[in-house]
């Protein structure tokens, strides 16, 4: 049996669900590569049984699927932060395991697109979700673009690499949006255009900041960091929004 299981982003938003399962499973694998986990939450999964196995994206990508297949008799369980579904590379496991007739479960926990509900901005008004690699690239501009043009917020995730200690820097990410917004002649961002910052949501220490993109340029955050454009506010989110975070 295979089973996929959220942690949330913090200790207390661990499904109890999966508490029963890490005591049970035969083997449990932790990711370590799409986000952070924070030290108080490695303790308390270190403490529920200590023979958790912290993997990289090589093992998950490369070879989890044939430890499923030599060992599909036994339980196995994949832990990752946030929800589990968030990306497309876990969803493809529920697949396989349907393929070779593999019992799965999935637990869920609160994901990113969950936290960044703090802000006030209501999350039926975010158009599609962006990433900024470490690797120079223009497409996910496209993407602000045409959520920006349709009135929609923009979450924007900035690259990381936890298992290095590598962050995408926040002055890069913005530095690389005004650029291709000159290169591309779009006109729509400037010094002063207004955005959200969010750091270490959901964990200790969290901060959600609401300024413009010359003040954000100045700011020290720590990672995780993203960042969040707004689209066409109503009074009902920009008063939120003031309440929520700080300037």
């Amino acid at each position: 049996m295979f089973i996929l299981g959220g942690i949330g982003h913090n200790r207390e938003e661990i499904p109890i669900g999966i508490v029963e399962k890490i005591k049970e499973a035969d083997y449990v694998f932790l990711e370590g590569y799409t986000n952070f986990i924070d030290e108080d939450t490695l303790r308390y999964l270190r403490s529920l049984r200590e023979d958790i196995i912290i993997v990289d994206r090589n093992f998950v990508e490369g070879e989890l699927e044939d430890f499923i297949l030599k060992n599909r008799d036994k339980k196995i369980m994949l832990l990752v932060s946030g929800n589990p579904l968030f990306a497309t590379t876990h969803a493809y496991f529920l697949k396989f395991c349907k393929d070779n007739n593999i019992e799965f479960k999935v637990i869920g926990s609160s994901s990113i697109f969950d936290e960044v509900g703090k802000t006030g901005l209501f999350l039926y008004k975010f158009g599609k979700i962006v990433s900024i690699p470490f690797h120079e690239s223009e497409s996910f501009f496209e993407d602000i673009i045409v959520n920006y043009k349709n009135g929609m917020h923009t979450l924007i995730l900035l690259d990381l690499d936890p298992i290095s200690g590598k962050y995408l820097d926040l002055r890069e990410a913005l530095n690389r949006i005004i650029n291709l917004d000159r290169l591309k002649n779009t006109n729509m961002f400037s010094d002063k255009t207004e955005i959200v910052l969010c750091s270490n949501l959901g964990r200790e220490g969290e901060r959600i900041i609401y300024t413009d993109i010359k003040n954000a340029m100045n700011l020290n955050l720590n990672p995780p960091i993203c960042i969040i454009i707004p689209g066409r506010l109503n009074e009902i989110e920009k008063e939120i929004l003031k309440c929520m975070t700080s300037y």
